[in-house]
């Protein structure tokens, strides 16, 4: 009998059928290809009513690729600033195309997925510039983006829940601007795998290696760091942040992590909103079209987004 809740073993059986689940790369560049077809196994269109533009945001020295999601019907939306998952290392807004423009659809915000610099070419702390470096623009660019940037969520699954939650206190530590939601999905935020989570080896989607191969590539020589945007889990303050949603799948090697940073902030008195998707793996966003607990789990962080980026009372 498997461990997971039918639809999830739905979902990884499609993938075992069209592409294999994760064959061992030799290459940084056979592992990206590899993690893109495995994500292009359940991939959708967006569907008419959303409108999808490719741009860049210029920062000294590079620019950020980024892509924007808005529903047709909606003016003047609240954003969310989505930040990919791939270990720091893969994926890219193309990979969690379907994640991104289902929650503009859901929402009705504008949501913005950012393609931040990657490891192991740009390791620590590219990543997270970049992520600073477009939410800055985004605040600075209502008018261009047609958007009300006062209403802000950041949205990270995986090493971009990492990123999504040292946004969070970059914000927080260096002026803003305000963020109204931290959502954290199944979150990579801890560096030193030694948890009983990490041991279990359930979950086909990420496996022991592949956590050590993407923390030495985004960490190289550093992973007992103790800086806190490096590694969220370190921080020693955690008062001060914005509310919090995290959901992780009951088999996630990342269960543990994610169960304890959750616990961190509620007692630094953070409002947040936690969840452990029964019989469910890393990666169950991507499920949500034939997984019956992927999908609930996708409704209620579309209802926090709803919730925390609604118009403030006049």
């Amino acid at each position: 009998m498997s461990h997971f809740e039918p639809g999830i073993d739905a979902y990884l059986q499609k993938i075992r059928d069209t592409v294999g689940i994760h064959p061992k790369p030799n290459s940084v560049e056979e592992r990206r290809r590899n993690t893109d077809r495995t994500h292009s196994v359940w991939r959708r269109q967006a569907p008419e009513t959303i409108e999808i533009l490719n741009w860049w945001v210029g920062l000294p020295g590079r620019e950020v690729p980024i892509r924007l999601y808005r529903r047709k019907d909606v003016v003047d939306p609240p954003v969310v600033l989505y930040l990919h998952g791939g270990g720091f290392v893969s994926s890219s807004y193309d990979t969690h195309d379907t994640i991104t423009w289902g929650l503009a659809e859901a929402t009705g915000a504008l949501v913005i997925s950012v393609h931040y610099r990657r490891a192991p070419e740009n390791p620590y702390p590219a990543a997270p510039d970049d992520c600073l470096g477009v939410l800055r623009w985004v605040a600075g660019h209502g008018t261009f983006l047609a958007a009300d940037v006062t209403r802000l969520a950041v949205v990270g699954d995986s090493a971009g829940g990492c990123l999504a939650a040292a946004l969070a206190m970059q914000a927080r530590d260096r002026g803003g601007p305000p963020i109204r939601l931290q959502a954290l999905l199944y979150p990579g935020i801890d560096p030193i795998k030694n948890r009983p989570s990490h041991a279990r080896g359930l979950d086909p989607m990420l496996t022991r290696d592949m956590m050590d191969y993407f923390w030495d590539a985004y960490l190289p020589g550093d992973r007992q760091t103790r800086d806190p945007i490096a590694a969220p889990i370190r921080a020693t303050r955690l008062d001060g942040l914005p509310p919090a949603f995290v959901a992780v799948g009951e088999f996630d090697p990342l269960l543990d992590e994610s169960t304890e940073y959750a616990r961190m902030l509620r007692d630094a008195g953070i409002p947040t909103e936690f969840h452990v998707v029964e019989r469910s793996i890393h990666g169950f966003l991507r499920a949500r079209f034939v997984s019956d607990g992927a999908r609930a789990a996708y409704d209620r962080l579309c209802a926090a987004i709803r919730e925390a980026l609604a118009p403030s009372p006049s």
